[in-house]
């Protein structure tokens, strides 16, 4: 693929009718277009397959797309997802979120666009001028052929794809999600219950190392959100050392109003939240 396959995916998005029905959209265009005009997209082999390209201001291309990704495509998809990955990186270039809403904002519009190109598909008007006898061709993504958006689409339906973007390592740090962000946010996106086990232990594994009375009473919260064992043994496992967590709740259970909950849930799942006297 060259520099005109990345002005052929700039103008299929620019005609579909995702771009005519998003209000960001107009200003995402225009940032590509600038982009592309100044020479800052371009393709370059970042290495594994499973990162599809970056975005970052420096020295060469500020957007860049990983040879490595497309090539492991067959061609019928390639422009297809080249127009995809040029909007998902192009709202990082566009917007200006504090990290994870960054990342989410960066999934949304693309994900519309993933369930036009799977579904109806785009018209391809950014090819070449119709001439009389040609037909405008389709872009379609066929079922199967993105396993990544399909999985980001039903977590979105599902009003969980702030799960999905957790579930990725880089996306766990302090950068990310940190004490503060997971109390601003817990009825957010259906609220607790809405949210993977998995998710909720990352929850206790960042407020239990505070120590901090004001965080770590959201375990409790958080714990009492589960309802089976293996949502329970999900949770448990994500959510880092059990010392750590039996100090964090051996303090809040000197406080009264904590200490009947936190009885109440070593008895409901047999385990010891508390740390243990000495012998």
């Amino acid at each position: 693929m060259n520099r005109d396959d990345i002005r052929h995916g700039i103008m299929l998005f620019q005609y579909s009718n995702t771009a005519q029905h998003s209000g960001r959209a107009r200003a995402l265009i225009q940032v590509l277009w600038n982009l592309y005009r100044s020479n800052e997209i371009g393709f370059h082999n970042l290495g594994r397959a499973s990162l599809h390209g970056t975005w970052q201001v420096r020295a060469g291309h500020n957007l860049r797309i990983n040879t490595a990704y497309l090539d492991s495509l067959p061609s019928t998809l390639r422009l297809g997802a080249l127009s995809l990955l040029l909007v998902h990186e192009g709202i990082h270039a566009t917007v200006n979120f504090t990290k994870l809403y960054d990342e989410l904002a960066a999934r949304i519009l693309p994900i519309h666009y993933f369930r036009e190109l799977s579904g109806p598909g785009v018209f391809d008007e950014a090819s070449d001028p119709p001439r009389p006898g040609r037909h405008t061709e389709i872009v379609r993504l066929p079922p199967g052929s993105m396993p990544s958006f399909e999985r980001q689409s039903a977590a979105l339906g599902r009003d969980q794809l702030v799960d999905d973007v957790l579930s990725i390592e880089t996306y766990t740090r302090s950068r990310y999600v940190n004490p503060p962000w997971i109390i601003d946010n817990l009825t957010h996106w259906g609220g607790l219950g809405n949210r993977w086990p998995e998710t909720r232990g990352l929850y206790i594994r960042v407020l239990a190392p505070t120590v901090d009375t004001h965080f770590t009473r959201v375990i409790l919260d958080i714990m009492e959100s589960i309802g089976t064992r293996a949502d329970w043994d999900a949770m448990m496992a994500e959510a880092g050392p059990l010392r750590t967590i039996r100090i964090a709740l051996d303090d809040l259970s000197a406080l009264r109003q904590y200490a009947p909950r936190i009885v109440a849930l070593e008895r409901r799942w047999g385990v010891h939240l508390r740390e243990e006297p000495p012998r």
